[in-house]
């Protein structure tokens, strides 16, 4: 059964080895759950798509906590050098969320899907 151990580990593949477990476990716990929620009673919970999309959750948590706190890293201008930024942490963390959610789309429920009349 998924974990929120299971959800760091999938989680420490995209993220830097400097940020505490503390920081994390919350985003980890946060994403599994849900996830559950969204899942079909006939889901199995070990499923490693699960845990990526849990993971992929905390991650785009993580980098949206980071930009609201200030901690993204921008252009910096120190004299005649800049250092620019290697792009967008909260938009590559949207795109893998949006890939392990299409990935493990067969898991969870429809909602009420509804054919509209052309």
């Amino acid at each position: 059964m998924a974990n929120q151990n299971t959800v760091l580990a999938q989680l420490r593949i995209w993220i830097d080895t400097c940020v505490p477990d503390t920081e994390l476990l919350p985003l980890c716990a946060a994403g599994l759950a849900s996830v559950r929620m969204r899942l079909r009673s006939s889901a199995d919970e070990d499923d490693p798509r699960v845990s990526a999309a849990a993971a992929a959750l905390a991650l785009y948590q993580y980098q949206l906590k980071q930009r609201l706190t200030g901690g993204v890293l921008s252009d910096v201008r120190a004299g005649d050098v800049v250092l620019k930024s290697a792009g967008d942490p909260l938009k590559a963390a949207a795109i893998i969320r949006n890939e392990c959610f299409s990935a493990a789309a067969a898991l969870f429920t429809d909602g009420d899907f509804v054919f509209l009349a052309c």
